[in-house]
């Protein structure tokens, strides 16, 4: 039983609520989850242009989404030439997203 009660603390100390509510604020964005599932998908990468015609918005706003992303260590960034590419980061909060993913895919 104490156990158990340690692993509910863990689960509800304030930095891990604010971890969980700030991936969930990740998904909450359509644009962004299309994003995440399209890299998800190809796991080498993809730059931004095809990106953008894949999830069917602009260049600029595929950019600012991606941006986003970098900045929370979802994806990294790389040159293909002269083009930006980006990819899944490999860490524990992007393999935590995936998993949510997976389960809303299944349903």
């Amino acid at each position: 039983m104490a156990e158990r009660i340690q692993e509910i603390k863990k689960l509800t100390g304030i930095n891990k609520i604010a971890q969980v509510s700030s991936a969930c604020k990740l998904l909450s964005d359509p644009t962004r989850l299309k994003i995440l599932c399209l890299l998800f998908e190809n796991r080498m990468g993809l730059c931004v242009n095809e990106i953008a015609e894949h999830v069917g918005i602009s260049h600029s706003a595929a950019s600012h989404q991606l941006t986003k992303l970098e900045a929370r260590n979802i994806v990294t960034s790389f040159r293909e030439g002269q083009m930006i590419c980006y990819a899944i980061s490999d860490n524990n909060e992007t393999r935590n997203l995936e998993k949510v993913i997976s389960i809303f895919r299944r349903t």
